[in-house]
């Protein structure tokens, strides 16, 4: 049995949109502020993606010469 491996590059763009709270409006703001990246409650929209690369290579089983 023969066995391939594929590696795909793939660009994705994408929306986050996450809910801060704070005691102020000020307080929620700054914690906007700082968040360096996404949350878990995040809610995420995908707004294109594309196909950059792509590596098929045979990774098991004996080469016969045939692909």
């Amino acid at each position: 049995m023969k066995k391939v491996e594929k590696l795909s590059t793939i660009s994705i763009e994408a929306q986050f949109k996450e809910i801060f709270d704070g005691v102020t409006i000020e307080e929620a703001t700054q914690k906007a502020h700082e968040s360096k990246k996404p949350g878990e409650a995040a809610e995420i929209n995908i707004t294109d993606s594309r196909i950059d690369k792509v590596n098929i290579k045979l990774i098991g089983g004996e080469n016969d010469g045939t692909k």
